[in-house]
């Protein structure tokens, strides 16, 4: 089986590794900032993109070694008719068109075993970032967790383990915003956002207490007023990708055996 992976981070170098092991895989991988790509490279039977939302022609995260950029029309070309292609959520028309030459496509976020993993991997990033920028660590840290998703209950299973003390600030269809208490805001050392909807702006961010610093880990838009943290000098950190940056041979590990699962299952999703 000849798979093609196409740009992305770390992760994918890792995940490129575990299936070049496999018996019957030939493993190629271009546009990792290192090897340029091309339209016309060999035909592949699996194309695996980059562990995000594929949003338009640019492939997010897949720069060649000439520094260009590498569209998604040209990597699409070179699945073979009932192949396979991973990715992040792709337009419907895409997805359609792929469906229409027998190609099935599997959705990286609909694997729940994937994004448990990634979600398990992204609070130890977290816990890494924390450890480096707060004066208590995670440990001698109160920590506002905002949200209640895999990435929120993760990190709030991780650091309350390693010794933190927790709150946790949730949305409802109650309480869609106010839904973030003042006092909780100013009792917070940390405080980590996995909401992807603007819920942090300047009313709460005038209850945030000197000293203490946001970690935004949500997806764009993000959840916290950047410009306005920086206004107010606030510390904003935001970390993207923290498990193809703090745990790369996990996460890629992660990756592979979702392909493995996959394949061998035949989702069509």
């Amino acid at each position: 089986m000849n798979i093609l992976i196409i740009g992305g981070d770390a992760r994918q170098i890792y995940c490129a590794g575990r299936l070049a092991l496999e018996p019957g895989f030939e493993v190629r991988r271009f546009a990792l900032g290192t090897d340029a790509f091309s339209g016309e490279v060999a035909p592949c039977d699996v194309l695996l993109l980059p562990y995000k939302p594929v949003q338009g022609e640019t492939i997010v995260g897949s720069v060649d070694a000439t520094g260009g950029e590498v569209y998604l029309s040209d990597t699409l070309n070179c699945v073979r008719d009932g192949g396979a292609v991973f990715a992040g959520k792709m337009d419907n028309e895409v997805v359609d068109s792929l469906k229409a030459r027998k190609i099935a496509v599997h959705n990286w976020f609909s694997d729940e075993t994937l994004t448990l993993e990634n979600a398990r991997l992204t609070a130890e990033g977290a816990s890494q970032i924390i450890t480096k920028n707060a004066p208590g660590g995670v440990s001698g840290s109160k920590i506002l967790i905002l949200g209640k998703g895999r990435v929120a209950k993760a990190c709030a299973e991780l650091f309350g383990k390693m010794g933190a003390d927790v709150m946790i600030a949730a949305r409802s269809k109650e309480h869609p915003t106010d839904f973030i208490s003042p006092d909780e805001i100013s009792n917070a050392d940390v405080i980590v956002n996995t909401i992807p909807a603007r819920v942090f702006g300047e009313k709460e961010l005038a209850h945030v207490k000197k000293g203490s610093f946001i970690l935004e880990l949500a997806s764009k838009p993000y959840g916290i007023d950047f410009d306005k943290a920086r206004e107010m000098g606030i510390p904003a950190i935001l970390a993207s990708g923290v498990p193809g940056k703090y745990t790369p041979e996990e996460a890629g590990r992660a990756l592979a055996e979702s392909v493995f699962r996959r394949l061998k299952e035949g989702d069509p999703k």
